[in-house]
């Protein structure tokens, strides 16, 4: 019999994990797979293999040694430093594979060996499995590579197909190769797997990690095609009226070849045989049920098509069939203003729709088509995927008038700052805008009247120079909304240059009051309406003016309050002083209670302070300065700091020859008295003279002596100072 053997040398590299394929495989199409060992997964190590699977011993903790293997999701803390730290070559962290130390196990030392039950004869199969040299080359170069045989005998012994890896090299960072073949069964319906080890017994080395052995039917080659489609993918919406011929086209091969369509809605997990398709198309035509569907076609040489184990499969066809949406809901009569150019997006349902000018066939309308009055349209509710409803909900629009008059507003508002910028209340001016207690007003900064645009406090709304126009929605219980707009210029606030006191002086008897040239008008306290004012010194007190700036029909207007007093020159009466220190003197100045000013005080003339008191000064000559604030004139007075020397030297040299107080002529009947340490009385001086030092003609010696100072008021003071020779 004819049987489809042709082989082919596929050479794969995937991408994400190390791996390549190194394998005569099937070059048509393949089944569902009979056998599929990937040995699990788990968080820890798994279960030992049966003595009749291996010849090797399992290890269960730890280091591998030689001659051993364990079932493991990782290869870290099998052999320390000396293997790749990998997982299972599908990147699977928990995914188990097998791990093998086989460095002592002579030629032939069976790794892994299975009887597959259940195949069929007069089929072709291929076998394939993933490996990996785990020995890192950082371990040592010399080590002997693996070198695996996969065979495939009946159950007699009798060899079907065979085939040698060859030496596995190193690698780098460790790389999965799949490596497989394929055999044909003549009568046989079971087979033995046996996957050998063909490298020499040696140490180090020849250390493998195997995982996913598979053993998959394999026939001629079938191509799927859908007719008139260019892929074999669709998507339908639910009892959407179609038809799909689904085509398979079979390679030659098979002596009796056999079909039978399946599908899957379960992504591919079970599959069904559909009954009474067993021809090379299949028409689809059921979008009764949503979901997603996979049908593919199997096919077997004669009676094999009734076995899982025998039938290969082509491509996977697949039908997303999307659930038709519900009818829609709404209002069915909505209402319009004809202020809004209301169109078709403006109409409302509870979903996104699509819309028609008819039940049942009719036109689809777009977005922007003018809703007509009297006119009913029609919605039909669309998903994401383009489906739709099945019933059409029908809105029937009426478009009316606005009711309010309206009034658009020009104003002016006043700078209050004249900062270029006015905290206003929009509010203030809905009266004016319409006679509606109803309604609802919206302020916006846009014409369009977007959201961006939207002012959220209009009460409290910021003006400034760069707005021209606010745009007013006003919204009636008629359905209708109608746009105003406020339109305001800031006005400049008069300015009045008075101060907030003005004073009389004792030598004028009148003020004359002026607020400013310039102004269309005038208002004072007193009933005046000129632009002065004559204030006399009976009538003190408050007083106010109210100036207009006209702009057309607005004023903006300002009013300044301000007092009226009398004011005077400052009395002296007396100066207090506190001296006889190099530098830490003070002078305070008290006033007449005939002083009635507001009045600052300077020592200089230049720096004027509030405070009467003036301290830490240097002993000498001082000017007191006390000026009315109001201008009402500036009275001074001298004063002087005594101080007196701590020594002097009558030596003749001409330096310190006599002692005297300094400053002592400012007090002309002043009286200073000199003593020594004994209370004797040795001169008495007056303000112009000196002591030279001596006592009735004689030198006085070195030594401390006393002095008493009699001012003018009556204070005294007394002080010590040194005669040095």
């Amino acid at each position: 019999m004819a049987l489809y053997t042709k082989y082919f040398l596929l050479i794969i590299g995937f991408i994400g994990f190390s791996t390549q394929l190194y394998a005569q495989l099937c070059e048509g199409s393949l089944g569902d797979p009979v056998v599929e060992i990937n040995f699990g997964s788990g968080s820890g190590r798994g279960s030992a293999l049966g003595t009749d699977i291996t010849a090797f011993t399992y290890n269960a903790a730890g280091e591998l040694d030689e001659g051993e293997y364990t079932i493991a999701n990782t290869t870290s803390g099998l052999k320390a430093n000396a293997w790749h730290t990998t997982s299972d070559h599908t990147g699977d962290t928990n995914g188990y594979m097998m791990v093998i130390n086989s460095a002592v196990i002579a030629n032939e030392g069976v790794f892994y060996t299975k009887t597959v039950e259940g195949l069929c004869a007069d089929t072709t199969y291929e076998f394939s499995a993933w490996l990996m040299n785990i020995m890192n080359p950082s371990a040592g170069t010399d080590q002997y590579h693996p070198n695996v045989t996969f065979r495939i005998s009946d159950t007699s012994g009798n060899i079907l197909g065979s085939y040698n890896t060859g030496d596995i090299a190193q690698t780098t960072s460790g790389s999965w190769q799949q490596y497989g073949f394929f055999f044909t069964l003549e009568a046989e319906t079971e087979a033995v797997i046996t996957i050998l080890n063909s490298a020499p017994s040696a140490h180090p080395g020849n250390d493998i990690a195997l995982d996913d052995i598979a053993f998959r039917p394999c026939g001629p080659t079938i191509e799927s095609s859908i007719v008139d489609e260019v892929n074999i993918t669709v998507s339908v919406c639910q009892d959407e009226v179609v038809s799909y011929i689904f085509k398979a086209t079979v390679s030659e091969g098979y002596t009796d070849p056999q079909y039978q369509w399946q599908y899957s809605d379960d992504l591919g997990e079970t599959w069904n045989d559909l009954l009474g398709e067993t021809n090379l198309e299949f028409e689809f035509t059921d979008t009764t049920n949503a979901g997603l569907f996979n049908y593919r076609l199997t096919a077997a040489n004669g009676n094999n098509i009734t076995s899982e184990s025998c039938r290969i499969t082509s491509e996977e066809f697949s039908v997303e069939i999307f659930e038709t949406p519900n009818s829609l809901t709404g209002e069915s009569e909505q209402i319009f203003c004809s202020t809004q150019n209301a169109t078709i997006a403006l109409l409302e349902v509870n979903a996104n729709a699509i819309w028609y000018d008819d039940l049942i066939t009719g036109n689809l309308l777009t977005t922007t088509t003018p809703l007509v009055n009297g006119t009913t349209y029609y919605a039909a509710q669309e998903t994401i995927n383009g489906c739709e409803s099945d019933e059409r909900f029908a809105v029937t629009v009426y478009i009316v008038e606005p009711s309010l008059i309206i009034h658009d507003i020009n104003s002016i508002i006043c700078d209050t700052n004249n900062d270029n910028i006015e905290t206003i209340n929009l509010t203030d001016y809905e009266s004016d805008l319409t006679a509606c207690n109803d309604c609802i007003f919206t302020y916006y900064t846009s014409e369009d009247l977007n959201e961006d645009s939207l002012i959220t406090t209009p009460e409290s709304f910021i003006w400034d120079d760069s707005l021209e126009t606010v745009y007013t929605k006003i919204e009636s219980t008629d359905k209708c909304y109608q746009k105003v707009q406020i339109t305001l210029t800031l006005g400049v606030s008069p300015y009045i240059n008075i101060d907030d006191i003005i004073a009389i002086c004792e030598q004028e008897n009148y003020k004359i009051i002026d607020a400013g040239y310039g102004f269309n008008s005038y208002e004072w306290s007193t009933g005046d309406t000129s632009q002065t004012i004559t204030v006399t010194d009976e009538n003190l007190g408050e007083y106010w003016v109210t100036v207009y700036e006209d702009y057309g029909s607005y004023s903006c207007t300002s009013t300044k309050t301000f007092q009226i007093i009398a004011s005077n020159s400052a009395t002296i009466s007396h100066i207090n002083i506190e001296d006889w220190t190099v530098e830490d003197n003070s002078i305070t100045i008290h006033l007449d209670d005939t002083s009635n000013g507001d009045y600052e005080y300077s020592i200089d003339g230049i720096n004027f302070q509030e405070s009467n008191r003036f301290t830490s000064l240097f002993s000498g000559e001082y000017d007191i300065y006390v000026r009315d604030k109001n201008e009402c004139g500036i009275t001074t007075a001298r004063v002087y700091l005594l101080n007196y020397p701590k020594y002097f030297t009558p030596n003749g040299d001409g330096e310190h020859d006599t002692w005297y107080i300094k400053n002592s002529n400012a007090e002309p009947n002043m009286l200073i008295k000199i003593f020594n340490r004994y209370g004797k009385l040795l001169k008495v001086l007056d303000t112009v003279s000196a002591w030279d030092g001596t006592y009735n003609g004689n030198d006085l010696p070195t030594s401390d002596y006393w002095f008493q100072v009699i001012r003018e008021n009556g204070e005294t003071f007394v002080g010590h100072f040194t005669l040095k020779r």
